[in-house]
């Protein structure tokens, strides 16, 4: 529960980050850009300021680079119309969307080297063409996302972590979670971002089935297992989508 908050600012070259201060009684540091452009920042209730304030500094540039995509989420980029042309994303990549007619065969979605096709009874439907891509991305993802925890979780056997459940799922805050009964759910927006963003999601998690809190044995796993987690999240929260 949050003991005290107030508002504060820092310079950032010709920007200035207004942020609310929270102190409660979480044990690291967090800074939160919310869809709306507000930045809040949580620390902990002995924190000093100078700290708190140098580590909303260092993660300036993230900061700035989300209001800005919020902003261009917001007022810029259009709802998709699942139309032949339209650029989708898979795994990093950019792809045309090719709507084609079935002709005989099964509704089905495949990809070549530049294209997902879509092949439907309706090209026409733009809403039964939604759901055909929706469903490709829900069954590709959990192809992914599980091959993804099977090359990391025998890194974590030692610590007594056995075959997690993957559950994909959308998710508007969060990149995934997991429960004490070891089921990771994982968000279904990541099937658009290169592999090595998607491990580092699924390494924070894995870390979560030992350390169930961002304390400091928390951190020293995420660095012992991937030492290059930061500039890992800082990809992913800085992903173009």
């Amino acid at each position: 529960m949050s003991e005290q908050s107030s508002q504060h600012a820092l310079a950032y070259g010709a920007t200035t980050i207004a942020y609310q201060l929270s102190f409660t009684t979480r044990q690291d540091v967090a800074i939160h850009v919310h869809p709306d452009t507000r930045v809040t920042v949580e620390a902990p209730l002995d924190s000093e300021f100078a700290q708190v304030e140098a580590r909303v500094r260092k993660r300036a540039a993230w900061i700035v680079r989300q209001q800005r995509n919020f902003r261009r989420y917001s007022y810029e980029i259009p709802p998709r119309q699942y139309v032949s042309g339209e650029s989708h994303r898979y795994l990093g990549r950019q792809y045309r969307l090719k709507v084609l007619q079935c002709e005989g065969r099964k509704e089905s979605v495949t990809m070549d080297r530049e294209r997902i096709l879509v092949y439907a009874r309706t090209p026409g439907d733009r809403e039964r063409i939604r759901k055909l891509v929706d469903d490709w991305h829900r069954q590709q993802a959990r192809l992914v996302f599980a091959g993804r925890v099977e090359l990391w979780q025998p890194r974590f056997e030692r610590y007594g972590v056995q075959g997690p459940q993957v559950v994909v799922r959308r998710m508007n805050s969060r990149w995934g979670s997991c429960t004490a009964q070891g089921k990771i759910t994982l968000n279904l927006k990541l099937i658009q971002v290169p592999k090595r963003l998607i491990d580092y999601v699924v390494v924070h998690e894995l870390c979560h089935l030992v350390e169930n809190n961002h304390g400091e044995g928390f951190y020293a796993l995420m660095r012992r297992m991937m030492p290059d987690w930061e500039g890992r999240r800082e990809g992913l929260n800085g992903f173009e989508f």
